[in-house]
């Protein structure tokens, strides 16, 4: 299984047009990239942004990939999302659900509140009880950095999932996005991957949110039974690059 995961393209957003940045031309670019690797699935992180780009989005997401998955984050409205993705959920208000192989177990979790809630807790709860891989889609990082972004918009009631998941009796492999940088981490069971937005970076080393758009791109997961690789591309000047 090859999967192409972006996140946070932030149309609409006024940061994106304070800071005149095209998050649909960076889309564009991603997705031609992303078409040359011969990918079985897309995933988006969240952060579409402002509902009103949500039928265009959405109808793009779908023409390249029609098996695409999608999951929310902190800027994304359920009751407009539903109306242009319905896959089905595991809830009613919100959005998150699961499926399985051979050797791995899928759960795209919902973050737009910023925390867990109960119900969302104990599905989490149920699903994880099994002898496969778990990899996990969220938007908000479940393991902390020192970042400013961390700092301030942190998954609220992380350490509760963290302790949960590091009972797992396999591996959990946890992507997500919302930092706007790339990052990847180990805590006991958990291994975290955090890619890079579509639309802006935020700085890690600064000490408030510092915004650059010098680069952006995208993530590349490679799935097979003996394991999980994974590897970014990112656009900088001289264009889309492995890193």
């Amino acid at each position: 299984m090859r999967i192409a995961l972006i996140t946070d393209t932030h149309l609409g957003d006024p940061t994106t047009v304070s800071n005149n940045i095209d998050p649909k031309k960076n889309l564009e670019l991603v997705l031609d990239d992303v078409s040359e690797k011969d990918i079985d699935m897309l995933v988006f992180a969240g952060d579409i942004t402002e509902t009103e780009n949500y039928g265009w989005f959405f109808k793009r997401l779908k023409t390249f990939c029609p098996s695409y998955k999608a999951i929310l984050g902190n800027h994304d409205n359920f009751a407009e999302v539903v109306k242009h993705f319905s896959h089905p959920s595991a809830s009613s208000t919100e959005l998150y659900y699961s499926h399985e192989t051979e050797t791995y177990k899928y759960l795209y979790m919902d973050s737009s509140s910023s925390r867990i809630s109960d119900m969302q807790y104990a599905w989490l709860e149920r699903e994880s009880v099994t002898n496969k891989h778990l990899v996990i889609f969220i938007h908000h990082p479940i393991l902390g950095l020192d970042t400013a972004m961390h700092r301030i918009y942190p998954l609220h009631g992380r350490k509760r999932i963290n302790a949960l998941l590091q009972q797992s009796l396999k591996p959990v492999t946890v992507f997500c996005g919302h930092y706007h940088m790339a990052d990847s981490r180990q805590d006991g069971n958990i291994t975290q991957h955090i890619t890079p937005a579509v639309s802006f970076q935020v700085k890690k080393d600064s000490h408030e949110i510092e915004i650059t758009s010098d680069h952006f791109g995208y993530r590349l997961i490679d799935l097979t039974e003996d394991g999980i690789s994974t590897q970014l591309f990112i656009n900088r000047v001289e264009g889309l690059i492995r890193e």
